[in-house]
């Protein structure tokens, strides 16, 4: 059966060096150059009698759609959506139902990060169309080391990709029916992520930190990593963090930012009970209770600390006399830590899966290191626990037990 050229308005072919062809659908270059979008689709579908008819259906449909923007005046219909990745990201950042809009300020600078390599890689693509390996294809591209030998970037390409994921999400949830099919795709494929990290901080690596800031002046960085330590919890729960604010009243507010979510006096009562719900699940209200008594290494830094002085927050700057900055944080501890001899792999977030681990090993239950870190579920804590001898000993023991022959 013959297909006539009027029935497919706009198919291109393009030759491949290898002497191959590939099929595109291109619009009016007058309308591209007014702004149309997408001005060019790659046709995805065998040279069989079958794939022909689908193509040409194809190229009647995106001219059609050509046409009727022409008709409405160069106006794009549902809500600013073009049918390019750019423009769904676009409303993914600011519909006001968007779950961009729920999300944490720092989860938001996350989205924005990875929405710009996005949109000027890969912007201009239609989300109609898109298949498997044109997602491995970007994965492997995002992932591409910085400079010739630099490592690939596989953790900024597991964000890119994973924020695509819940852009095409939103547009199903919008009724667009082009990203319902790609997100039945993207659903399917499994990319290469980042190893988990493997590190943990040792409670006498712990002891080296707390010394050697004692020795220089830094008193705040070893009650810090001591209580990060002991009570598994993560650096923002202790040390706080900085998020941005409209209005600078209320609180610890600093260039357009107010210290919140971090450890305070007020946390801890007459009986040395702390309690604090982690700052990733606060929302739902999980709170844990450390008694500090029980805590040796820990009773020894908070008597370093007057009565009178405790009050706001526990972790303050001697430099600034205010909290932590993050990222002043981490270099003030990475300089201690490297004073004392700490490996540089070795980093202060993992003082929380060092505490995990050593519960583990301890023989404490599940349910136990579940509640000590404030999770949800026993999986979660599972994923901290950086095995070790004394586990594998105890199973051998245990197994060893059981082998044994009763005695009559």
């Amino acid at each position: 059966m013959m297909i006539k050229a009027s029935d497919e308005p706009g198919l291109k072919r393009k030759s491949n060096k290898d002497g191959s062809f590939r099929w595109y659908w291109e619009a009016r270059s007058d309308l591209a150059k007014r702004g149309y979008r997408p001005s060019s689709v790659r046709l995805h579908y065998p040279d069989t009698p079958d794939g022909n008819l689908q193509r040409a259906a194809r190229c009647r449909m995106l001219w059609a759609e050509m046409l009727a923007w022409e008709s409405g005046g160069g106006a794009f219909a549902r809500r600013g959506y073009d049918g390019t990745i750019r423009s769904l990201c676009n409303l993914f950042q600011t519909d006001e139902y968007s779950p961009y809009k729920k999300a944490k300020w720092n989860s938001q600078r996350l989205y924005d990060q990875s929405i710009k390599i996005i949109v000027s890689t890969v912007g201009d693509r239609v989300v109609r169309g898109r298949i498997g390996p044109d997602f491995q294809r970007w994965h492997s591209k995002w992932g591409e080391p910085k400079a010739k030998g630099k490592p690939a970037r596989l953790t900024r390409a597991k964000h890119a990709i994973d924020t695509l994921r819940r852009v095409i999400s939103f547009g199903v949830t919008q009724g667009f029916d082009d990203c319902v099919k790609v997100d039945v795709i993207l659903g399917k494929l499994r990319f290469d992520t980042p190893a988990p990290r493997s590190e943990k901080l040792t409670r006498e690596q712990v002891e080296a930190v707390r010394g050697k800031a004692h020795e220089l002046g830094l008193h705040s960085i070893a009650l810090a990593t001591v209580l990060q330590f002991e009570l598994a919890f993560r650096q923002k729960d202790v040390i706080g963090e900085w998020e941005p604010c409209e209005e600078a009243t209320g609180g610890i507010v600093h260039n357009g930012t107010r210290w919140v979510n971090g450890l305070t006096w007020s946390h801890v009562d007459a009986n040395m009970i702390l309690r604090k719900a982690p700052v990733k699940t606060k929302r739902h209200g999980i709170e844990v209770e450390h008694d500090l008594k029980l805590y040796p290494m820990l009773i020894e830094e908070l008597a370093r600390i007057p009565t009178g002085r405790r009050v706001g927050p526990m972790i303050l700057s001697e430099a600034t006399g205010e909290p932590y900055k993050h990222r002043t944080f981490t270099q003030t501890w990475r300089r201690v830590a490297k004073a004392a001899g700490i490996p540089s792999h070795v980093k202060n977030m993992d003082a929380r899966a060092g505490a995990i681990s050593e519960a583990y090993d301890s023989g404490a239950d599940e349910t136990s290191v579940m509640k000590l870190a404030g999770h949800r579920n026993r999986q979660t804590s599972a994923r901290y626990n950086r095995g070790s001898l004394e586990q594998t000993s105890r199973v051998a023991m245990i197994r060893q037990a059981k082998q044994k022959p009763n005695k009559p």
